[in-house]
């Protein structure tokens, strides 16, 4: 967009120039530009072309302008990005170091026994029972113990369907 409002620019600038320094003034007259007659206007035609010139020089600086304003945005952007990049880095370092020194003073405490003992009575000894219901008391039933699952046997063959 920069190139193409420079271009239009510099043209309609060429093209201003040049129709002033070719103007011989009067009611019509013969554009000639390089040794070649393009054509005769009137002084309508000519101010209706100058505005023409004009605009197209207004449009190209508008393209200028909006590409600049483009680009200053993008690089505030850029600005604010890095900017918080620095900052979610700062972070991540803060929470590293306070993360190496909870394990640091973990490393250094004595190891508190975390598992409870439990003591089984002697066989032959009576397991404490609830009242209410005759059952082993909670706190003393036996753990369960995981049940495993049987194999299921059938005479489906790899590749077949259950439903064929």
């Amino acid at each position: 967009m920069l190139i193409l409002g420079l271009l239009l620019v510099v043209l309609s600038g060429a093209v201003g120039v040049l129709l002033i320094a070719y103007n011989n003034g009067g009611d019509a007259q013969t554009v000639t530009m390089f040794g070649r007659d393009l054509g005769d206007v009137t002084m309508a035609q000519a101010f209706v072309a100058g505005l023409v010139v004009a605009a197209l020089f207004l449009i190209g600086l508008s393209m200028i302008m909006s590409a600049g304003r483009r680009a200053r945005e993008n690089r505030a952007r850029y600005r604010e990005a890095r900017r918080e990049a620095k900052a979610a880095a700062r972070e991540r370092d803060e929470l590293a170091e306070q993360l190496r020194k909870e394990e640091d003073d973990h490393r250094h405490e004595p190891v508190a026994s975390s598992t409870d003992t439990m003591v089984t009575p002697p066989a032959g000894t009576p397991a404490p029972h609830d009242a209410r219901t005759g059952a082993p008391a909670a706190s003393m039933a036996p753990p369960r113990q995981a049940t495993q699952q049987q194999p299921v046997v059938t005479n489906i063959k790899p590749g077949d369907s259950p439903t064929r």
